[in-house]
C-alpha cells in the first residue's frame, strides 16, 4: 500500500456521500499508519449523521474506529480513546473503556 492509498481513504472516510466507512477502517487498521488519527477522530464523530448505520445502536462502528486506533498505538491514538472515553452517548463511551481496559491488561 502506498502513502497515496491512506491519504485518499482517510479523505474518502469523512465524507457522507458513500457506504464503504467500515471497510476503510479496516483498511486503515491494517496499515496502522498514524497519519490516520485525526480521521479515525473524525469518522467517529462523523457517524451520528450515516443514516445507514442507524441500526449499529450497541456501536460495532465504535468498536472498529477503536480497533483501528489500537493498531496504530502511538500515545495521539491512544488519546483519541480516551477522549471518548467520557462521553455522554452511551454506546461510544462503553466501547471506548472496553478498549482501554483490553489495552491496560495487554491485550489488543
Amino acid at each position: 500500500m502506498t502513502s497515496r492509498q491512506i491519504v485518499e481513504s482517510c479523505a474518502k472516510l469523512i465524507r457522507e456521500d458513500h457506504y464503504e466507512h467500515e471497510k476503510i477502517i479496516g483498511f486503515l487498521q491494517r496499515t496502522a499508519d498514524p497519519y490516520a488519527i485525526s480521521f479515525l477522530r473524525q469518522a467517529i464523530l462523523l457517524k451520528p449523521r450515516l443514516d445507514y448505520l442507524a441500526y449499529d445502536d450497541y456501536g460495532a462502528y465504535y468498536k472498529k474506529c477503536f480497533w483501528a486506533l489500537r493498531a496504530i498505538g502511538t500515545p495521539d491514538a491512544l488519546a483519541v480513546i480516551r477522549e471518548f472515553a467520557t462521553s455522554n452517548e452511551t454506546p461510544l463511551r462503553e466501547q471506548a473503556m472496553y478498549r482501554l481496559c483490553k489495552i491496560e491488561s495487554g491485550d489488543k
